[in-house]
């Protein structure tokens, strides 16, 4: 497991909010410097943790159908059907599930008739079943990953010790900070509030 610190967290919470937000703008969010940002993203990028930067466009708006796509099919054809469906152009997600009535889930979009086509131009050799299920509202969710979870070791902005568990994140000035306990954040919060009375 990679360890990314506090800087790298905000610098990537910053990314998944909007890939196209200028390093300057981030580099004054997180209080340091644009070449600071710059080497984390590229260090980020070299270590294969950002793997690309993109747009999400709303396909309802151009004209373009959605719909899900569900292959149950036996364990030895798994790799074999998902290496298949990732060469359709149509396909622009696919997971391969732990369940075994359903091995594989693809989002798909497109025109409908190549949507459809898509049982046509794969091998169902050892396919049980597979459906396409056309999608009638998107309610799409926050695509973002909750970067203060235990997998991403954090440094508490007060103490600076390692964040233990669940780290305690709170916003300041549309800025987040992240903290070992609720005392920490407690405190940070009082300075915060004593500094800000200053200025």
């Amino acid at each position: 497991m990679i360890e990314l610190d506090n800087l790298d967290v905000k610098i990537l919470a910053y990314l998944q909010g909007n890939s196209r937000e200028s390093f300057q703008e981030i580099a004054k969010c997180c209080l340091t410097s644009v070449p600071t940002v710059k080497s984390r993203v590229d260090r980020m990028l070299e270590l294969g943790i950002i793997r690309k930067f993109t747009i999400d466009i709303d396909n309802s708006k151009l004209g373009i159908t959605e719909a899900i796509l569900l292959v149950n099919s036996k364990p030895g054809a798994v790799s074999r059907i998902s290496e298949e469906l990732r060469g359709l152009e149509e396909v622009k997600e696919l997971y391969v599930t732990s369940d075994s009535d359903t091995a594989i889930v693809s989002r798909v979009a497109g025109d409908m008739q190549r949507i459809l086509a898509i049982q046509e131009r794969i091998n169902l050799t050892d396919v049980n079943n597979i459906r396409i299920l056309s999608v009638k509202n998107a309610f799409r969710k926050d695509s973002n990953i909750p970067l203060a979870s235990s997998s991403i070791t954090l440094t508490c902005s007060y103490c600076d010790k390692k964040v233990a568990g669940e780290a305690v994140r709170k916003k300041f000035d549309d800025k987040d900070y992240f903290f070992c306990c609720t005392t920490c954040q407690g405190e940070f919060e009082k300075k915060y509030t004593k500094l800000l009375a200053k200025v």
